[in-house]
């Protein structure tokens, strides 16, 4: 393809992307002109060159899918200009049945050219990072968790306590003063445990050092003191919160960011039929998880919060006044965030949700 062209072009890509292949359309609006590129995705060398010398000015877009990051990174140095497209939206305005490789990456180049095409957050290459490692940590914690769980059910198959701290190091201690009170079946399952704890423990503690090293950048380190002010929230929960919301200013009101969380309850409005549901579940699950844990912590340590929890808890149950806690939570982060201003119970508006 030509690199040169009239200055009244410009030049819009979509891309259809899968794990093995990605395949490219040209379009451009005011001649109609249109191409086809399919590329094996193990050729970076080829996707480099081709998307190098597309004809200038262009517009690229990458359909969000949950492995587009290479491509983001791969594209993001050599084209002019680089967007994600919402998988899902842009299929509802497609309005056809017919579904191809082909007839996808036009859609989203059409739909791009047409200014109409529906957009997802990309994160700068530090945010992304930072989520990596606190989706990596948290891994590990639940990971951490099954364990002490069977721990647990070891224990109470024996009717014992087993040790106050369920940590590695408790449980060494533990085996080693009562093991002769245990079968040696039991005894041996929980030498593995014992193994599996002192490993996972290990990475966690190497992942939270390089999550406070990441934490230490320019970029975040006036929103993880506003985030730290905020009860239930440490270094963990401020990482895994500032990894998935990204840019808390790109939400313009409340409901939006709580929304994007999925904290939202789901509502059904037709005719004189008016009725909400469960939770939309529609966000990130990291987010929600992380906020829950904040949400209960806060509970316990911060007596504004609880408050408004008890209140809640009143009408609607103790599950579901935790849930809009949490939603309570994100939104004060954000009002916070926004305006540059730690935490303080006494000004937190009630009713932000």
């Amino acid at each position: 393809m030509a690199t040169t062209t009239s200055l009244n072009h410009r030049w819009c890509v979509g891309i259809d992307l899968h794990k093995d292949t990605l395949t490219a359309c040209t379009f451009c609006a005011c001649c109609g002109e249109t191409s086809y590129r399919k590329i094996a995705c193990k050729n970076r060398n080829q996707i480099a060159d081709f998307f190098g010398n597309l004809p200038r000015p262009h517009t690229v877009a990458i359909e969000a899918v949950g492995f587009y990051r290479w491509l983001w990174e791969t594209l993001e140095p050599i084209v002019d200009e680089l967007v994600l497209a919402d998988a899902t939206g842009a299929r509802a305005l497609a309005g056809r049945r017919i579904k191809t490789d082909r007839d996808d990456a036009f859609n989203i180049a059409d739909l791009l050219a047409a200014g109409r095409l529906p957009k997802s957050y990309a994160p700068t290459a530090e945010v992304q990072l930072l989520r990596d490692l606190s989706r990596h940590r948290n891994g590990f914690s639940r990971q951490h968790a099954r364990v002490l769980c069977r721990v647990k059910s070891i224990m109470n198959a024996n009717n014992r306590p087993g040790p106050a701290r369920l940590r590695s190091d408790g449980l060494i201690r533990y085996l080693k003063a009562y093991q002769a009170k245990l079968p040696a079946r039991h005894v041996a399952m929980l030498w593995h445990c014992v193994d599996q704890l002192t490993v996972t423990e290990r990475q966690i503690d190497q992942t939270e050092r390089e999550i406070a090293s990441v934490l230490q950048y320019d970029s975040f380190r006036e929103r993880v003191a506003i985030l730290n002010s905020f009860p239930g929230v440490g270094l963990v929960a401020a990482a895994t919160i500032l990894g998935e919301v990204g840019e808390f200013t790109r939400f313009t009101d409340r409901k939006s960011i709580g929304r994007f969380a999925g904290l939202n309850p789901s509502v059904y409005a037709s005719g004189e039929n008016n009725r909400t549901g469960r939770i939309a579940k529609a966000g990130s699950p990291h987010l929600r998880w992380i906020l829950q844990q904040v949400a209960w912590t806060a509970i316990r340590t911060d007596d504004h919060v609880k408050k408004i929890y008890l209140r809640i808890a009143k009408r609607s149950g103790r599950k579901a006044a935790a849930v809009a806690m949490a939603r309570k939570i994100l939104t004060w982060m954000w009002y916070a965030v926004c305006r540059g201003e730690s935490y303080r119970a006494e000004t937190t508006p009630e009713r932000s949700t």
